[in-house]
């Protein structure tokens, strides 16, 4: 109504006397004082209607008040409110998008709702890669906004997002909505059961030790071992003997599995086995016991990390690079820089991020070489390296990434830049919410609500 009144001056003001525009201004001003009265009352029905979760009822009244040319103030910050409540994200999207035009500065609360609100409304697709996408987002995203789509999640088909779910809950939740948890105790799924136990050890719900004791003869070793490790958290270390004991399980997966477990242990006797693990026949838990290390940050593993150099399986040495990298900075890049050499794949794509922060002249070339290759799953890892690193020297690679021809590629690189990036990043991945592909859409909404939050919370996220 004021850009009205704006223009009809406009028109008038170099053909009438000043005491005539005057007067005109007063006329239309008196005019449209009613029809403001009237667009207020009716915002105001519409957000009664959205308070009472009648939200069908609500977009009715605002789309009769929202025009395409105008609309009242606070009325496109309801309707895009009311689009995430009806899973209407495109048009919540669109909604935003036209907010922003009409503001100077980024309103962050905001746009942390409208990608809750996107990744949330995709967490039901039929799709399973789709809903897999949105709970990755939501799990990285963190923060209590995210726990009520993910409490939706924990029903869904797959076992692999259910669990998925149930971690990223445990991050949020408080005793009493880990004790909600529990009934997840009897899911089909190991990997659920395993995450519930996991979850209520290290909440510290102690009420439930009798459920987490049944556990210990559950029929998967994967189950009985995050037992025993949930006990240990909870102060039994005497458990701590049963979960060692699952690390003579003859498939590879389990060992590592349990591994994983045992790393999150704040207990000195797990680094003797991880050490060993260091040694294991079968290259995942080579592997994985090498990155657990280096995430502890245990020094004692400098020494047969380096061995791993010479590994018979370049995945094993990739890794290897990277957890030297980690524990020791610049001072393993030596040791690194020999295997840059090599065809294009995920050793030297591992070795050159890890290289690139301390010898950016050596890493740069074969980082460049990798982000040609014909192969989107080396390409996938190339993004995937550079994220682990946690270093800004890797974000101009990632920012090229982000426009790979492919999605997985732009996928892995997008949740990268999530972790490694600041809120200046966020003008860059704010495009991406309206790519062609759902996935990557939502991986963008994810990684843009993660860098709106405090870096102390990021590191929590991770």
């Amino acid at each position: 109504m004021l850009e009205l009144l704006r223009k009809r001056m406009v028109c008038v003001k170099e053909k009438m006397p000043m005491n005539q525009v005057f007067a005109l201004l007063i006329g239309l001003v008196l005019t449209a004082l009613p029809l403001l009265s009237v667009a207020a009352d009716v915002l105001s029905e519409a957000r009664s209607a959205y308070d009472e979760k009648q939200y069908a009822e609500a977009l009715k009244i605002l789309d009769r008040l929202i025009t395409p040319a105008s609309s009242p103030t606070g009325a496109l910050d309801l309707r895009l409110k009311v689009y995430l409540k009806l899973r209407q994200a495109d048009k919540a999207l669109s909604d935003y998008d036209r907010l922003s035009e009409q503001r100077p500065q980024e309103d962050e609360k905001l746009l942390r709702e409208l990608c809750v609100g996107v990744v949330g409304s995709y967490v039901g697709d039929m799709r399973e890669q789709v809903r897999g996408a949105a709970v990755t987002a939501l799990k990285e995203m963190g923060g209590a906004d995210t726990v009520p789509p993910m409490e939706e999640a924990l029903a869904d088909s797959s076992g692999l997002i259910r669990a998925l779910a149930v971690e990223a809950i445990g991050r949020e939740a408080d005793a009493d909505r880990s004790m909600r948890l529990q009934k997840l105790l009897n899911d089909p799924a190991a990997l659920v059961r395993a995450a519930v136990l996991r979850v209520l050890g290290e909440a510290g719900v102690r009420k439930a030790v009798p459920e987490i004791e049944r556990a210990l003869t559950d029929e998967q070793p994967r189950v009985r071992a995050a037992a025993a490790v949930a006990l240990v958290t909870l102060g039994r270390p005497e458990a701590l003997s049963s979960a060692l004991e699952a690390l003579k399980n003859p498939k590879p997966e389990e060992r590592a599995a349990v591994l994983h477990m045992l790393g999150h242990l704040h207990d000195a006797r797990v680094v003797g086995p991880l050490l060993a693990a260091l040694s294991d026949p079968q290259p995942v838990v080579r592997a994985t016991a090498a990155g657990i290390l280096a995430e502890r940050k245990e020094m004692k593993a400098v020494a047969p990390i380096t061995t791993l150099l010479k590994d018979s399986v370049p995945l094993v040495r990739g890794v290897a690079a990277m957890c030297l990298s980690t524990l020791q900075g610049p001072k393993a890049a030596s040791l690194i820089e020999p295997l840059l050499s090599g065809p294009a794949g995920a050793m030297n794509a591992e070795a050159a991020a890890a290289l690139l922060p301390y010898r950016p002249a050596a890493a740069e070339p074969v980082l460049r070489a990798i982000m040609q290759s014909p192969d989107p799953g080396v390409r996938s890892g190339l993004a995937k390296a550079l994220g682990q690193t946690r270093n800004p020297a890797a974000l101009p690679f990632l920012l090229e990434l982000i426009k790979d021809s492919t999605p997985r590629p732009r996928i892995v690189a997008i949740r990268s830049v999530g972790h490694i990036g600041t809120k200046q990043h966020v003008a860059v991945l704010k495009p991406i919410l309206n790519d062609a592909d759902i996935a990557v859409r939502v991986t963008a909404a994810g990684a843009i609500g993660r860098l709106l939050v405090s870096n102390g919370d990021k590191q929590r996220f991770r």
